[in-house]
Formats: C-alpha cells, structure tokens, sequence
C-alpha cells in the first residue's frame, strides 16, 4: 500500500464536492509491479495534483493554489500494475476550473476525469473610490489589490502609470479591478488645434508651427499641416499640443 508524506491540506472544491482533506505533497512510495485489490482514490488525486504541480513550477513570480476535487469512492477500479498516464482534456488551460484524465492501461484498463482548479493570483490595479464615466485617472484614484486572474478576462494592470492620465470609458466602483477595456488614452491633439512641431535632426531640434489634421492621443501618428510650408507631415504626439517628428 502506498504511504503519504509531508501533508498538505487542500480547500473547499466545487460542484458541490467537500475538499476539507489533506493530500500529501511528498513522494508515493513505489508501487509493487503486480498489486491486488482496488486503486486507492487518495493516490490518484495525489498523482493529478502532483502533474499540475509540475505544469505550473515555472510560474515562480505567480502566487498560485491548486486544488484537486474528490473522486467517487464508489468506484471500483482495479489497480493499475503501473502509474496512471495524467492528460489535459481538450481545450483544457491551466487556470480556473479544469479537468484533469487518468487513464490506466493494462488487462482491465479504465479512464477517469477529475474536476481540479487553478488559482493564479496578482497585485493588480484598482480603485481606490467609486470614479465616473469621463474622468481623468490620476494617482489618488489607485490602489492595488489581489485578485484571481481568471475572473478578470478583460485583461488588468500591473503598474499605476499604465492608468494615470487615461479616461474612463465606464463607472468603477471601489475595489473594482481596472481594465484595459474601461479606459482609453486622453486626447492631448485636436483637428483643427494649432500645435508645436518639434522637428529632430540627430541632437538638433527645430520648433515650428502647425495644424492638426484630427485627434491622436500620447503615443499616436498624428498628420499636421505645418503653417508656414504648407507641407502635410506626420509625428507622433508626447504631451499637449505638441507633435515630435523624425527628420
């Protein structure tokens, strides 16, 4: 019989199944080639937390939890003379809800699924208080909090200066992740704006005039219409009213 090392105690799992147990984190003793009687459901749920633990080691900079659903004791499953064979069903990603395929091979072979899931957790940004629709984020408006990736699949930010300056595209409440879909980058260009032309020759830079052909926000190619040629270049926009070009 396979003895357990090193206990670790999982949590409450879903699907209406009760996780309060403890699983080992350690090493199984080798099985004997030939073992009578019935596979133990311990050990098989030691083998799928095992495999998901080693899918996911390489997520050092991730804080991450995993846990392993219970199997029916009511099945009766024949030993397998070696370890089960541990697959992802298809479409099946590590993280959020999953299930887990052993399939032994051998005289009387059998296949089982077990529900599992991964929780993998981060600092992201959030506000600090309920903000509108409209409103220019600055830094009193942030806060980080940690949060369960999975329910954020909108995307998330990591770092403040991602945020400050952009506008609301959307109410957030309080504590609310902020996402990529409910900001967008503050126009600092309109059409029609006169704006400053910084024209850059290697170290050289010349300043000249023009118009804005339509509205570019930070980082943007933006078409201006320089006021003294004439002539219709493109830059890219830094900071209010002014457009940077590359000669």
């Amino acid at each position: 019989m396979p003895q357990l090392v090193n206990k670790i105690c999982t949590s409450k799992g879903w699907f209406g199944l009760q996780m309060n147990t403890c699983l080992a984190s350690g090493l199984f003793l080798l099985m004997s080639p030939v073992v009578a009687g019935n596979q133990p459901t311990e050990v098989l749920r030691q083998t799928v937390l095992n495999f998901l633990q080693a899918q996911t080691e390489n997520r050092t900079e991730q804080d991450i939890e995993i846990s392993v659903g219970r199997i029916d004791r009511r099945l009766k499953l024949v030993a397998c003379q070696q370890s089960p064979a541990v697959f992802l069903t298809t479409g099946a990603k590590l993280q959020g809800k999953l299930t887990v395929g052993l399939r032994c091979a051998g005289p009387k072979p059998w296949t089982i699924y077990v529900p599992a899931q991964i929780k993998i957790f981060a600092e992201v940004i959030a506000a600090t208080q309920p903000l509108l629709r409209g409103k220019e984020v600055s830094t009193t408006d942030l806060m980080l909090v940690r949060q369960e990736l999975s329910q954020l699949r909108s995307g998330y930010f990591t770092k403040t200066e991602a945020v400050i300056g952009k506008i609301l595209t959307q109410n957030i409440a309080a504590g609310h992740a902020i996402t990529p879909k409910k900001v967008k980058a503050a126009i600092l260009v309109r059409r029609g704006e006169k704006v400053t032309i910084v024209a850059s020759i290697g170290t050289l830079k010349v300043k000249g005039k023009g118009e804005a052909l339509k509205d570019a926000a930070r980082g943007e190619l933006v078409s201006v219409r320089n006021s003294q040629s004439k002539r219709i270049i493109q830059g890219v926009v830094t900071k209010p009213g002014t457009v940077n070009v590359r000669m």
